[in-house]
């Protein structure tokens, strides 16, 4: 759940990169939300990835919810044969669990990369990145699902984004040696990446973020694939209860 909302708030703080009046607007509600999601102690969420290539769709569905005893996901894909069961992880303090559906539960420590424990990008990484902003537009006071909110839309020149960080992640290697870092040559591989779209909405009362659509095409040997990102905050500071795995 975490790396998902690292997900759509890091495209959100990109998008707040743009200097105008609107894109620091959009900083200083962005902001409120990152502040307010630390402040969660319980929350649900569904999220769907949607991919389309050559009229062909592949859905993934994502259920999550968390609170101060743990977090857990569903997943459930559609599209692809045989893919009807559910998969479910469920995390408790350093320990993980896992399902195919079938009932049984595997446990497993969590991985550093997934427990908060390990680096990552920080304030200063994304300012390089917000460069690549072209765009943002804010639009405060909309009444959407009884509920006022605002929304915040842009576009991101995403080939730039990812040869900055590409670049940031070179830098941040052992010593900081360049030499090692990997180099992105998208025309090189034959790869078009469209700018990144994205549109947040933020929940006036509670500077949460509500909902995201972020959206973009990468076309490879004559080949397009769309990918569509939708997010949606259930509900927060909610009883949540969580499986209880064995195993």
């Amino acid at each position: 759940m975490v790396r998902l909302f690292a997900l759509v708030v890091g495209s959100a703080f990109l998008l707040s990169g743009c200097s105008s009046a609107e894109g620091q607007r959009a900083q200083e509600l962005l902001q409120q939300a990152e502040v307010a999601q630390a402040q969660l102690k319980s929350a649900t969420f569904e999220a769907n990835l949607g991919v389309v290539m050559d009229g062909k769709q592949v859905k993934v569905t994502v259920e999550g919810a968390a609170s101060k005893q743990g977090a857990a996901i569903s997943v459930r894909t559609t599209g692809i044969p045989n893919a009807g069961k559910n998969m479910q992880l469920v995390v408790r303090g350093d320990r993980a669990w896992t399902t195919d559906g079938s009932g049984n539960w595997a446990s497993m420590p969590v991985p550093q990369e997934l427990n908060g424990k390990s680096g990552s990008m920080g304030a200063d990484a994304f300012q390089e990145l917000a460069r690549y902003v072209k765009d943002v537009r804010v639009s405060e006071h909309q009444q959407i699902g009884g509920k006022l909110v605002t929304t915040i839309a842009g576009e991101i020149d995403t080939v730039g984004m990812l040869k900055a960080a590409t670049k940031l992640g070179s830098l941040s290697g052992a010593g900081g040696d360049k030499a090692g870092g990997f180099s992105l040559d998208l025309d090189d591989l034959g790869i078009e990446v469209g700018d990144i779209k994205a549109v947040l909405s933020i929940d006036e009362s509670t500077h949460l973020l509500d909902a995201a659509i972020i959206t973009v095409a990468v076309e490879a040997q004559g080949e397009t694939l769309e990918l569509n990102l939708q997010y949606r905050l259930k509900t927060a500071n909610q009883p949540v209860t969580l499986p209880s795995p064995s195993g």
